[in-house]
């Protein structure tokens, strides 16, 4: 049985964030540094020492810029204790038998994990008890965790930290050299087919893809259909027209003439590299890009189906909960507050990442400190997100981790047009079917 899941978080991380020292979250300098006296009566002022262990797959130095920095300048009394690892159920029983349990962990899967571990902790009840604001979020962001919560009570099992936001991404001189208008701001998939058909190619001396193909599962969120019926697990693969729907998309850009580059030519063409007019990709790209020198690019927003016009990717957010085990429930409740608030979000932000929270001039950041305002970033969040959608049997569409539509978008292209989109659906549902059996088996 073929294998569909990718770990495509650490991909996330490692190509499309650029990681900036953050001098504003680092700790003071040594002028208004107090002594460790009087940093020893802060402490104990605030309350009592306290460690939070944090799970996670990034790397030391992006937890601190992304959160400790930040964290532990504001409350000297926690420190933030690193676990680098995925939040897999493997991982979190070796660290509860190493008596390392996390206090806090990044969830990259819709809490099925945790759940069959025994912790989830809801947190209605402590944020009914804050001052936190759930509508500062991204409209969508809150409903989509809610709806994964795997006994379907729509219980809040964590917090939203990172979005995750795709959009489209043009070059500027590739349009001009070929005298096409440059993409709307809200622009459709015909509009957006309809240009890559002009672009691609050869023009002169170069060599053009029109549309790049990645991102593109994103266009099934859009339709907001599951793949299987969320009540029986029955596969919704041939029967959903908007499966098949999708798939015509696909088809449609596979069959621009010399859009889609041989497997021996794809590693000549790159929006970096200045010969690819449109890329679909994190929005957070805006800060290499930004810094790439002689690329110049405009942003739209990801393309929308004509007949749902405005109609945006509804992602799952990298989300943060709580292990109902922890010592430190306040702290660690404290930790989560501090990384969804305006002065962390903006961190994110100034760091590459995409903040969950709705404030526009926070997100400005995204292009780096030196290029706020210039790029326009508002343009990857102009529309209304989808209605998130979940089957507890599957499959989700994650832009990381496993996204089996993802990897069968790829296959298809592959394919290059040479098995029609019925067969091809008819054989997913045969290996999903068997993925589905393999599960049951283990339970």
């Amino acid at each position: 049985m073929k294998k569909f899941g990718k770990i495509r978080f650490m991909l996330l991380i490692s190509t499309f964030l650029v990681s900036i020292f953050l001098s504003a979250c680092g700790s003071p300098n040594s002028d208004e540094a107090k002594s460790d006296e009087n940093k020893a009566e802060e402490v104990t002022d605030s309350g009592e020492q306290v460690t939070i262990k944090f799970m996670t797959p990034w790397g030391a130095d992006e937890v601190k810029s992304r959160l400790s920095d930040a964290l532990e300048a504001k409350y000297p009394n926690i420190k933030i204790e690193h676990i680098g690892a995925f939040a897999t159920a493997e991982k979190i029983q070796e660290a509860n038998a190493a008596n390392n349990s996390p206090d806090i962990m990044l969830v990259t899967d819709p809490f099925v994990t945790l759940n069959e571990l025994e912790m989830t902790y809801p947190l209605d009840s402590l944020i009914a008890e804050s001052n936190l604001d759930l509508t500062k979020f991204r409209d969508g962001a809150i409903d989509a965790i809610r709806l994964r919560d795997p006994e379907q009570q729509g219980r809040l099992l964590g917090l939203p930290f990172e979005d995750v936001v795709v959009n489209l991404f043009y070059n500027k001189d590739i349009f001009d050299k070929m005298g096409i208008e440059y993409p709307s701001e809200t622009p459709t998939w015909d509009e957006v087919l309809d240009k890559a058909a002009k672009l691609a190619g050869k023009h002169g001396d170069s060599q053009y893809v029109g549309l790049a193909t990645r991102g593109l599962s994103q266009a099934m969120l859009q339709l907001s259909a599951p793949g299987t019926n969320p009540e029986t697990g029955e596969i919704m693969f041939e029967k959903d027209p908007a499966f098949a729907k999708y798939f015509d998309l696909i088809h449609r850009v596979v069959s621009i003439p010399d859009n889609v580059p041989a497997e021996s030519e794809k590693d000549n063409f790159g929006f970096e590299k200045g010969n690819v007019a449109m890329i679909l990709s994190f929005v957070n790209s805006a800060n290499l890009y930004a810094h790439t020198e002689g690329l110049n690019f405009g942003m739209s927003s990801y393309p929308s189906w004509s007949e749902l016009p405005g109609v945006l990717p509804n992602n799952v957010p990298l989300t943060l909960a709580i292990n109902p085990n922890s010592e430190h429930m306040k702290e660690a409740f404290q930790v989560l507050e501090f990384a969804v608030s305006d002065e962390n979000q903006k961190n994110l932000s100034i760091g590459g990442a995409p903040p969950v929270v709705k404030n526009a001039e926070i997100r400005q950041y995204m292009a780096g400190e030196d290029n706020v305002g210039v790029y326009n970033i508002d343009a990857a969040y102009k529309g209304e997100p989808a209605k998130p959608v979940y089957s507890p049997f599957g499959p989700d569409i994650f832009y990381y981790e496993a996204n089996i539509i993802d990897d069968k978008t790829a296959e298809f292209i592959k394919l290059n047009g040479k098995e029609d989109i019925n067969t091809f659906l008819r054989k997913m549902v045969e290996e999903y079917d068997a993925i589905l059996k393999e599960k049951e088996s283990k339970k």
